[in-house]
């Protein structure tokens, strides 16, 4: 799996109005299937996600505004996620 690009963006909870930052990271397989890490880092417990993305939606995810960033959020499934290294190592267990 090869990391391909990430970004970080700002998030408010409409419940808490808490703020956080979001993550999302870009990888594809070696055949050519694109997978998008998201995470949060809200103090009261941050979240991990993961969706395969089709070659079109990919595409479209590369060009979004910032306005849309985070909107494969609620599409995706909730994933356990172990961290080997703080910024460059993600271990994806898939169910």
């Amino acid at each position: 799996m090869h990391f391909l690009v990430s970004r970080e963006y700002p998030v408010v909870d409409y419940q808490t109005m808490a703020e956080f930052i979001g993550h999302e990271r870009l990888f594809r397989t070696a055949s050519g299937v694109f997978w998008l890490h998201m995470s949060s880092d809200e103090k009261s417990g941050g979240e991990e996600r993961i969706i395969r993305l089709t070659a079109r939606d990919t595409i479209t995810w590369l060009n979004d505004g910032p306005e849309k960033f985070g909107s494969f959020w609620e599409l995706a499934k909730v994933t356990l996620v172990s961290r080997q290294s703080a910024k460059t190592c993600y271990v994806v267990h898939f169910s």
